[in-house]
């Protein structure tokens, strides 16, 4: 576990740095502070109830089609700051509101002490939404149509998953691409039995560096992640190893919980 405190600091730290010209060196103070503020280690128990991290926030006006229980506008998503729950991965929580009864601010914001790595804690950034249209991934297709895609794939060279399903922190969209379970490209069910539905995809990187002509942003095009601090590929510094986590929710009722599964992207 590491010092939340000090994950913060360094972050902010290191975004001053990277704001100046490459050749600059950091000056004795940032340098002093860095040093000072490195996150560490911790074995601080923590069996006491915990604030959660927050991780999204979406207004439905933002979100053409983002899923909404009727009287509300406002999804947020937070998850547990440490790992000890199912798949090893951070136990999520949903929670749809009215914004304009989010009236009272609580500041400073009640959050965790400590957490369990550094790349748990999302770095603060500015969401602009993109609506695109993708399409199922392989698995998911019909046979026919999959057999066309596969020819499609081999006479030219490109894989159909970079065209057609957007990498990256996403709404909606289609479904499990692969698990590490058993690689399945249905749905997971809602402990009721119903089917869920896609509700968001915790990314990787915002587009694949390999693409040529895949997606990505045309005002990002000339982006050089090697330059700048936080990537402009990966603004919230979010890492869950080589998975995407994908939230699901119950269209039965939205007071179900949401269900997550682990994706590895197939390219």
């Amino acid at each position: 576990m590491v010092e939340l405190e000090a994950v913060r600091a360094a972050h902010h730290l290191t975004v001053a740095r990277w704001s100046r010209p490459e050749d600059e060196p950091p000056t004795p103070e940032e340098q002093s502070l860095l040093s000072r503020n490195k996150p560490k280690k911790t074995d601080s128990p923590h069996t006491d109830p915990v604030p959660l991290l927050p991780v999204a926030q979406l207004y439905a006006r933002d979100v053409p089609g983002l899923p909404c229980p009727d009287g509300a506008n406002l999804l947020q998503i937070l998850w547990c700051p440490f790992m000890d729950h199912d798949d090893d991965v951070p136990a999520v929580h949903v929670r749809w509101r009215s914004a304009d009864q989010v009236t009272a601010f609580l500041s400073p914001p009640p959050e965790p002490p400590v957490i369990e790595r550094e790349d748990y804690w999302p770095a603060p950034c500015v969401l602009h939404p993109e609506q695109v249209t993708e399409y199922p991934a392989p698995e998911q297709l019909p046979a026919a149509v999959s057999a066309r895609v596969d020819a499609w794939q081999e006479d030219t060279g490109h894989h159909y998953t970079e065209f057609a399903v957007a990498p990256g922190w996403k709404a909606g969209g289609w479904g499990v691409v692969s698990s590490d379970e058993d690689d399945a490209a249905d749905p997971p069910r809602c402990g009721c039995g119903a089917v869920t539905a896609p509700l968001f995809t915790v990314g990787l990187s915002e587009w694949n560096e390999d693409d040529e002509g895949g997606w990505r942003p045309l005002e990002d095009a000339d982006a050089d992640d090697r330059r700048c601090y936080p990537p402009v590929g990966d603004p919230t510094g979010i890492e869950l190893g080589d998975e995407e986590l994908q939230i699901y929710y119950c269209p039965e009722s939205y007071e179900h919980p949401p269900v997550t599964v682990r994706v590895y992207r197939l390219l």
